[in-house]
């Protein structure tokens, strides 16, 4: 099962409304007909971002599902654009799947 990680700088959305930690993963399971699960959720170390965990079977459908959502849909009023990192776990860490320009090093 592969693990992936939205990282949420909520300092960039319009509404930071602490209840993205239960409604983005309920979304996501849902549009993706549960091939994508709740893996929990946490705060960044460095910055205070809210991480969202989720694991799958199906990692190009679930990064497909992730990406679109994060595209097209407002979760909770939010645009998730300017404020989410995607990575996929990887031994010894992660790979940032979104944005494609990231830069620098991806830490939760």
């Amino acid at each position: 099962m592969d693990g992936i990680v939205i990282r949420l700088d909520l300092e960039r959305l319009a509404d930071p409304d602490p209840e993205l930690r239960y409604r983005l993963p309920e979304l996501l399971a849902e549009r993706s007909g549960k091939i994508i699960l709740d893996d929990g959720y946490g705060y960044a170390s460095d910055s205070g971002a809210l991480l969202v965990f989720l694991r799958t079977d199906s990692l190009e459908a679930a990064l497909a599902c992730i990406l679109d959502v994060i595209a097209d849909v407002r979760v909770l009023g939010n645009d998730l654009r300017p404020g989410a990192v995607v990575a996929v776990a990887r031994s010894g860490g992660y790979d940032v799947v979104y944005p494609a320009d990231f830069q620098g090093l991806f830490a939760i």
